[in-house]
C-alpha cells in the first residue's frame, strides 16, 4: 500500500460543557450521561468541523500523536480512545470520509508526543491508501 495524500488536524484534549472542562478519556467518558456525552460530541464536532473540508475515497490510516499538558502519567489510549470514537463520527457525519468501519479505516496508531504546557493537544494525520 501506498500512502498518496495526509491531512493533518490538531484536536483538542477538553470541551468545555456548560461550567466544566470535560477531558476527553476512557474513565471521563463512561461516566458521563448520554446526554452529557452526546452534548461533548457535538462540541467536538463544532470544534474540529471547520477543519474537515477534504473528502478520502478508500481505505485510511489515521496516526494520532498526543501532546500533554504536564508530567502527569497518563494511559495513552485512555486519552486517544474517547477522541478517535469522536474524531472518526465527525469524519463520517462531514463526508470526509465514507464510514469508520474496517473496510475504510485499517490502521490506527498512537503515539505519546511529550508534554507541551503551552498547548496540549492531539495532532491526527489521515493517510489515504491506494493498493498498488
Amino acid at each position: 500500500m501506498k500512502s498518496v495524500q495526509d491531512i493533518q488536524i490538531t484536536l483538542p484534549i477538553w470541551i468545555k460543557s456548560g461550567k466544566k472542562k470535560r477531558y476527553l478519556n476512557l474513565n471521563q467518558y463512561r461516566n458521563w450521561h448520554y446526554q452529557v456525552s452526546n452534548n461533548i460530541k457535538k462540541k467536538f464536532k463544532e470544534q474540529v468541523g471547520g477543519n474537515l473540508d477534504f473528502s478520502i475515497l478508500g481505505q485510511v490510516e489515521i496516526d494520532y500523536v498526543y501532546y500533554a499538558p504536564d508530567k502527569r502519567k497518563r494511559d495513552l489510549m485512555n486519552v486517544i480512545a474517547v477522541a478517535d470514537k469522536f474524531f472518526q463520527d465527525a469524519l463520517v457525519e462531514t463526508g470526509c470520509i465514507e464510514t469508520d468501519d474496517t473496510d475504510t479505516v485499517v490502521k490506527i496508531t498512537s503515539l505519546f508526543g511529550g508534554i507541551d504546557k503551552e498547548d496540549a493537544r492531539i495532532v491526527a494525520t489521515i493517510k489515504q491508501y491506494k493498493i498498488t
